[in-house]
């Protein structure tokens, strides 16, 4: 709701706030009024006070003097003066968003009231012609501004209809039709559309000499407005302590903060666990749940309660084979087994031969074992051997089988996993290795050779896409599942070689510090240092 804020400007001799800046809440924690305090000192000593507040742009708006504003020269030492108030008319990010999409429905409005005479009546019939009937839906009362737009152009008016009992509306439609009492029809929602269908052949079959009504609708099929600041979007992966879901994570919450929604970001080592967590955001009241697919077999009842509740989900990263069986409306992820068809054929590239263990870290997680199943594909020079990553010694065990001489590589499934396995061999690698994932690490490892190639996993794109898509899917006008009929957007993983590398580690260094120290004659192969690490915070093991 649109507020009035009266600020009353205090100061004290000496003018210690000259400058001063804060921020006045309103109500809606995710809005504040940034002002500050413009002061100046006069030729006769006053103080002069204003106000300024910030803009959306950014910029600093017009002071704001109020009638009392000045400080005298002789005031009392250590006693507060206040100015008269200063109002500011706050408004709300959600506010502001309503009224430019109510302005954007008026405009339109009025072009259509144009296009409604102009194309199906002349000029001559302004008379006798009756007005539009517009129908609104009283759950989207915004849709008004459409009817009201209309009216401001259609040559004789329009009357409008804001309901949502669907069996008044048509008794209305059908009154109106008999009586003569309006010339077209514009419907503002799909259900609206076929109620006045509906009503209007009803009409015709039974007064065939009538005539035609013409029945219009607005094609409006997802609402741009937020969502309520208490409406909760559920997001919940696997993967637990894994690097990549520490960037998924960190990625999840920045897409959610930029879009203004209130998200649960969860994420579970236990697919038992991110079962229980996809019942608890029905039970508490999800608006939309977005969700890997690990295993689909142990999800798929835990997604049933959320669709028979009414609640829209959609899936990303693991599963999307299974996503449209389970209930999924769309499903955004990596394309897993041409992930792993494109790591056997840069296997192929590099001149690989032998066997090549395909390492899987996550056990039943279907993707994991497409990735294997693409390798074995298109690897042309040895066979594939899937190992499972798991226990304490795992990557003892996985060094001890690449040290027997028929391996000719370890294909690595997450970032996680490669470093443990380089690190285990630092600082000289003996056993070719190869890893899905990123960090500034591996740029520098793969571009000195230590690591033969990464392939681009997109956590961050995965994630920011999936907090859009739950957004989307609860703000749909129509039924998400129907519109999209298990849509799948599946992105083609990158190769990362050492040329790659270079451009991306290139990319990192600012100009001036190239010239310092690349363009000397001193020597920067062969330094070991551990400079790269695993990324800044935001892959934490803890999150």
């Amino acid at each position: 709701m649109r507020s009035l804020i009266l600020l009353a400007l205090g100061a004290l001799i000496g003018a210690a706030a000259l400058g001063g800046v804060w921020a006045v809440g309103h109500g809606n924690e995710d809005e504040e009024l940034e002002v500050r305090v413009a002061a100046v000192r006069l030729d006769d000593g006053r103080v002069e006070i204003g106000l300024q507040q910030r803009g959306d742009d950014g910029a600093w708006g017009e002071t704001q003097r109020p009638e009392l504003r000045f400080l005298a020269a002789d005031s009392e030492s250590g006693k507060v003066k206040y100015s008269s108030p200063v109002a500011f008319d706050l408004v709300t990010r959600a506010e502001r968003i309503d009224e430019g999409y109510r302005a954007e429905l008026s405009d339109g409005g009025r072009r259509l009231g144009q296009r409604l005479f102009w194309r199906y009546h002349a000029e001559d019939d302004v008379e006798t012609l009756p007005p539009v009937l517009c129908l609104v839906d009283s759950n989207v009362t915004a849709m008004r501004a459409l009817c009201d737009g209309i009216g401001e152009t259609f040559a004789t008016g329009v009357e409008v209809i804001e309901s949502d009992d669907y069996n008044f509306v048509a008794d209305e439609v059908e009154r109106r039709l008999l009586g003569g009492e309006i010339s077209q029809i514009m419907a503002t929602s799909f259900q609206l559309l076929e109620t006045a269908v509906f009503a209007r052949d009803h009409i015709l079959l039974n007064n065939p000499d009538l005539g035609w009504t013409w029945v219009h609708y607005w094609l409006e099929t997802v609402d741009p407005r937020l969502p309520a600041a208490d409406d909760l979007f559920c997001m919940i992966s696997h993967g637990g302590r894994d690097l990549f879901w520490g960037l998924a994570s960190n990625s999840a919450t920045t897409a959610a903060a930029a879009l203004g929604i209130n998200m649960r970001a969860q994420s579970y080592g236990d697919v038992a666990d991110q079962a229980e967590a996809i019942r608890e955001c029905v039970e508490d009241g999800a608006v939309s749940i977005a969700t890997t697919l690990v295993s689909t077999d142990e999800l798929a009842p835990a997604i049933a309660e959320a669709t028979d509740a009414g609640i829209p989900v959609m899936s990303f990263n693991s599963g999307a084979h299974a996503a449209a069986e389970v209930g999924s409306s769309f499903h955004i992820g990596l394309n897993d087994r041409r992930a792993g068809e494109i790591a056997g054929e840069q296997f192929n590239k590099e001149g690989t031969e032998g066997t090549i263990l395909c390492v899987i870290h996550e056990k039943n997680n279907v993707g994991l074992t497409e990735r294997c199943e693409g390798l074995a594909a298109t690897y042309a020079n040895g066979d594939v051997e899937t190992w499972n990553y798991e226990g304490a010694n795992a990557t003892e065990a996985v060094l001890e089988r690449a040290a027997e001489e028929d391996i000719g590589a370890v294909m690595a499934l997450s970032d996680s996993v490669g470093l443990s396995i380089l690190f285990a061999q630092w600082p000289n690698p003996e056993i070719p290795l190869a890893t899905f994932g990123f960090n500034l690490g591996f740029a520098k490892w793969v571009e000195e050779g230590k690591i033969m190639f990464a392939i681009y996993d997109h956590p961050l794109v995965q994630t920011y896409l999936g907090v859009m898509g739950s957004l989307l899917i609860d703000r749909m006008r129509l039924d998400p599942v129907t519109l999209f009929n298990g849509m799948t957007i599946l992105i083609d993983p990158q190769i990362a070689d050492a040329e790659q590398m270079r451009r991306v580690t290139n990319a990192l260094i600012p100009q001036e510090i190239q010239d310092r120290y690349l363009s000397t004659d001193v020597d920067t192969e062969g330094d070991d240092s551990d400079d790269g690490g695993d990324g800044d915070s935001s892959t934490d093991d803890d999150n």
